[in-house]
């Protein structure tokens, strides 16, 4: 199902059980039993198929027997192995830094009582992270049988931004979903979600010649099914976001559910935008992360950023639009849903960025044991980003050296656009868009095509909030086709931060044709025949040469000719076609043998830039090499050329 189909789906269950997630969760329910069915019946059949064999061994006697009953349970061990590993799901519990009651009293105490609230059991442990988030994690002791122990997740980040009232209605959404069928419901489908998802690869293998299987059968099941299946469990993540939010507005009151969600996402962009970068950016210049990164955090969204900075964060917050790029609602949609969208958003007005809380909920909850925690999860973050951060170090001391190395030759000779982009490519990766911003318009003003230069600058251009971004981008998708998945990605993210969700389903149609071109695009390219068309290698003298000196390595080889494949999709790739002829003898007819120990050799040695395939003369090949030989300038070696030359 292309994602254009997947998008249509999805808003045809929300038009349908949007507003009844009762309904919505017996329909899920149905498509799981239906989907454990097909895996029920790929047993009957299984064993069936396996019976079969049993009962022939049975008739068989000796020593016939003993081969039909191998192949029975060949069949039925290899059939049962392959559909339980599908089903298993290995689930990891969540890792964080313990909260205690002793050492957080007022934390615990805040969550005794919004269990009582919500009608939820209490979490079995609370573990500190370093994201700015809060969430359910069951992780299912019993494996498919269930029996879950309940996480929250809660980052310290989070605990850092918000204050005590707005923790407590993030709090409430999470024991929303930990309440009634939210948990014991949502957990099942998460868990049928991921088997399914761990059949996929498998079944988009191709197949083995001659195989036996069901697999196609099971294709064509899980082709119908799953699209299905996946949708109604999107629009039921989004059901019971609202649900949640709800629940937390009925226990902590609209005004802070709302507050809450809007310093959320407005310290979020804060993060993504400029703290992050910012400290990864330092690894240029120092061996290890720097210290106490949570005061610096806690100080940034105090101070927030430049001026207009955190104003572009809030527009960007409002505009966003929902797409089935993910499971939540916007902020728009859930505010509204809640009776709390800021009247003026309709009409262009948003509200001012949200002002620091004078006590912060880490404070107020964590009390003394605040700075302890702090050291902790900064351990845990750094532990994680050790390895990351030596590499990105070890990289900037290489790409600093070539940057070097490039400024010393743009003062023997002037800059060419190539030049200026192998600049423009080092900064942008040791300090990022802004500093190659020059660099970049530059290189397109000597090479408007660019593809690269002007992917890099659009990305930046958008990541600023220009939208001239986006004629770069444009720009990009009809020259240089590798890239196009990232230009869509990157429109697909910026339409959707300013509300443009009909320009999303342009992009998905353009991905959709984009794969199904790549796809026949690697088949045109995987071989050859004698419908197809070739023209001329078109490679330069230099590229000839190198070549020459490969195949004049080969004693056996006596002439070879090289054209290009026609091609229909992705023309900018090449497909070469090498027909190469082995040494004649007057005392041994044509070999094709020799012909394809000759082709064996030479395939590894020859690189050209693109794809080669190494033909002879005859066999299935025989109508190709005579068009390869008809095209004009084929003949590229000559053993007898060369051996008339270096006599005269």
């Amino acid at each position: 199902m292309t994602r254009e189909e997947f998008d249509v789906l999805v808003r045809a269950v929300e038009e349908r059980f949007g507003r009844d997630g009762r309904a919505l969760r017996r329909r899920i329910a149905r498509l799981v039993v239906v989907g454990y069915a097909a895996l029920a019946g790929s047993f009957t059949l299984v064993f069936g198929l396996a019976s079969i064999f049993f009962v022939a061994a049975a008739l068989a006697g000796w020593p016939g027997g003993i081969f039909f009953g191998l192949l029975g349970a060949l069949m039925l061990l290899g059939g049962s192995f392959a559909i339980i590993r599908g089903l298993r799901v290995k689930l990891e519990p969540p890792k964080g830094r313990k909260a205690s009651r002793a050492e957080t009293p007022g934390l615990f105490e805040m969550l005794d009582t919004l269990a009582d609230k919500a009608g939820a059991p209490v979490f079995h442990e609370v573990l500190f992270v370093d994201d700015l988030n809060a969430g359910v994690n069951q992780y299912p002791r019993l494996g498919l049988l269930g029996w879950p122990r309940n996480y929250l997740l809660l980052g310290l980040p989070l605990l850092e931004s918000l204050s005590p009232k707005e923790i407590e209605a993030v709090l409430a959404h999470e024991f929303a979903h930990l309440s009634g069928q939210h948990g014991r419901f949502g957990n099942w489908v998460y868990r049928s979600r991921r088997s399914w998802e761990r059949l996929l690869p498998g079944l988009r293998q191709p197949r083995v010649r001659g195989e036996i299987s069901i697999r196609p059968l099971v294709v064509k099941f899980v082709g119908w099914f799953w699209p299905r299946f996946n949708a109604h469990a999107w629009v039921l993540s989004r059901s019971n976001e609202y649900e949640a939010d709800a629940v937390a507005a009925r226990i902590a009151g609209a005004s802070s559910v709302a507050s809450g969600l809007i310093r959320l996402r407005v310290h979020s962009l804060y993060l993504g935008n400029k703290f992050w970068p910012a400290i990864w950016r330092l690894a240029n210049t120092e061996d290890a992360p720097p210290a106490r990164l949570f005061e610096r955090l806690v100080q940034g969204f105090r101070d927030g950023g430049e001026p207009g900075e955190t104003a572009k964060w809030v527009e960007e917050a409002f505009r966003s639009a929902t797409t089935n790029a993910d499971t939540h609602p916007c902020l728009s949609d859930r505010l509204r849903a809640i009776g709390q969208l800021p009247p003026g958003v309709e009409r262009g007005e948003f509200p001012a960025p949200p002002a620091p809380p004078e006590t912060t909920a880490a404070r107020a909850l964590l009390g003394d044991a605040l700075g302890t925690i702090r050291a902790d999860v900064e351990r845990i973050w750094r532990a994680n980003a050790e390895t990351v951060w030596r590499g990105r170090r070890a990289k900037a001391s290489a790409l600093q050296s070539r940057l070097e190395g490039i400024e010393q030759v743009f003062t023997d000779t002037p800059p060419d656009a190539d030049a200026l982009w192998d600049k423009a490519w080092v900064i942008l990766q040791l300090e990022g868009g802004k500093s190659a911003e020059p660099l970049l318009r530059q290189v397109i003003a000597l090479r408007p095509a660019h593809g690269p230069a002007n992917y890099y600058l659009g990305a930046h251009l958008l990541q600023q909030g220009d939208v001239a971004g986006v004629a770069c981008l444009e720009s990009v998708i009809d020259g240089a086709e590798e890239l196009l998945p990232k230009v869509c990605e990157l429109l697909a993210t910026h339409y959707r931060r300013v509300g443009q969700p009909d320009k999303i389903r342009a992009l998905s149609a353009r991905l959709d044709q984009h794969d199904k071109e790549l796809a026949l695009s690697r088949t045109e390219r995987s071989a050859v025949n004698a419908s197809d068309s070739f023209v001329s290698h078109g490679l330069a003298e230099a590229e000839l040469e190198a070549l020459r000196g490969v195949l004049a390595t080969e004693p056996e080889l006596w002439t070879a000719d090289l054209a290009r494949k026609e091609l229909r999709y992705f023309k900018k790739q090449r497909l070469f076609v090498l027909l190469v002829r082995p040494r004649p003898r007057w005392h041994r007819l044509p070999s094709q043998e020799r012909q394809r120990e000759l082709i064996a050799r030479l395939a590894p040695k020859v690189v050209l830039p693109g794809r080669v395939l190494v033909i002879g003369t005859g066999g299935a090949h025989r109508g190709v090499a005579r068009k390869v030989a008809a095209v004009e300038g084929a003949r590229v070696f000559s053993r007898e050329r060369a051996t008339s030359t270096k006599a005269g």
